[in-house]
């Protein structure tokens, strides 16, 4: 079912895009936006990439049910900190799902905005030897410096000078490697600016060509494919949707015994967010089609998701929704006051097949057909 119109080829690292006779599809963004607690620690990795949105950190606070038996004392900077941590994570969460609020409205022009390179600058490597080495020819040292008149200390310097001379030389050849690819991102950027300008600015001719740009240049949390084609006035699109297994489980907090703590949310929670997310998907997809081509007047709009067929156990493409949205009705729309409008209602306020209970429970749909 899913992906109507497709075949493949390359337009960016990590970018894919699919045409075929009768139309496009993309594969946009990077996989994943992630919240990591571990025995080693606590960090925040958490970000809609391309949005601005982006939150990563080592978090000196203990985790949940680590070694450390009670966190901070009230009122500290570390409790202070774990607790603005905790409310940045949730916000963050919920600003991955809130993904329709980077709908802009259809009088703004598009603009590429150019991606951050996120490899970290490298750091020092590691010593050659491992520490309990080290720490011996240093106790050796130390036990030969009365015999010796001090003397031992000079193999011994001589041993971590060779050690720091070591781990220098390939931080220099790592970092070198680093600038390289940074260089090598920076240059594909601006070919990337370049060919995403031409493409909106020939979008009357070649409608398709600047949908391919917008639609690829979109960073969602996750892996997207959205395929698309375009007759006449009319835009046709295909999004394959997250599964819900996908959307954050836990509300985090902070708690002076425990530090920063994970709360499961409840299986009508995680459906309604699943909603309120797939619904969002289809709200920017909307507006970027829109605003890039002002000759579309109508787009017919279905999401689809992968599950298992209990009679055969095999993974079967099955649409959640599918619409059609007329520009008239998109202009309706109070861009400036997208934070209190829910998508799921907004969505379902047009020309819509849909199968969804109250819960956020959805039966497949049979889509609008091209």
């Amino acid at each position: 079912m899913g992906i109507r119109f497709r075949k493949t080829i390359t337009i960016a690292p990590g970018i894919r895009i699919n045409l075929s006779k009768s139309g496009v599809s993309a594969t946009v963004g990077p996989k994943g936006a992630t919240l990591g607690i571990g025995r080693g620690g606590v960090h925040a990795n958490v970000g809609i990439p391309g949005s601005g949105i982006f939150y990563r950190k080592k978090l000196p606070i203990p985790w949940p049910g680590g070694t450390k038996k009670s966190g901070p004392a009230a009122g500290s900077p570390q409790a202070d900190e774990g607790r603005i941590a905790a409310e940045e994570m949730n916000s963050t969460v919920q600003e991955i799902i809130d993904i329709h609020l980077r709908t802009l409205p259809p009088s703004a022009a598009p603009a590429y905005t150019p991606r951050e390179y996120g490899e970290p600058v490298p750091g020092l490597p590691p010593a050659p030897f491992p520490l309990w080495l080290r720490g011996a020819v240093l106790a050796a040292a130390l036990v030969l410096l009365y015999f010796t008149w001090g003397l031992s200390f000079i193999p011994w310097a001589l041993w971590e000078g060779y050690i720091y001379y070591v781990r220098k030389k390939g931080h220099s050849l790592l970092l070198a490697e680093w600038e390289e690819r940074k260089k090598a991102f920076e240059q594909e950027e601006t070919r990337r600016a370049v060919r995403f300008k031409e493409a909106v600015q020939l979008s009357g001719e070649k409608p398709e060509a600047a949908l391919e740009a917008v639609i690829s240049s979109i960073e969602w949390p996750r892996e997207t494919h959205v395929s698309y084609q375009v007759d006449g006035t009319i835009a046709f699109l295909d999004v394959d949707l997250p599964e819900i297994e996908d959307m954050p489980q836990a509300v985090y907090g902070y708690s002076k015994r425990s530090g920063l703590t994970e709360s499961p949310k409840s299986e009508t929670q995680i459906r309604k967010d699943f909603a309120r997310h797939v619904h969002g998907v289809a709200f920017l997809l909307l507006g970027e089609v829109f605003r890039t081509i002002p000759s579309i007047t109508e787009i017919v709009l279905s999401g689809y998701t992968q599950k298992i067929q209990p009679s055969t156990g095999r993974e079967e493409d099955q649409y959640l929704y599918s619409l059609r949205v007329h520009r008239d009705q998109w202009k309706d729309i109070n861009f400036s006051a997208l934070s209190d409008i829910d998508p799921v209602e907004a969505i379902g306020g047009f020309e819509i097949r849909r199968n969804m209970t109250k819960t956020g429970i959805f039966k497949t749909v049979e889509p609008f057909s091209l």
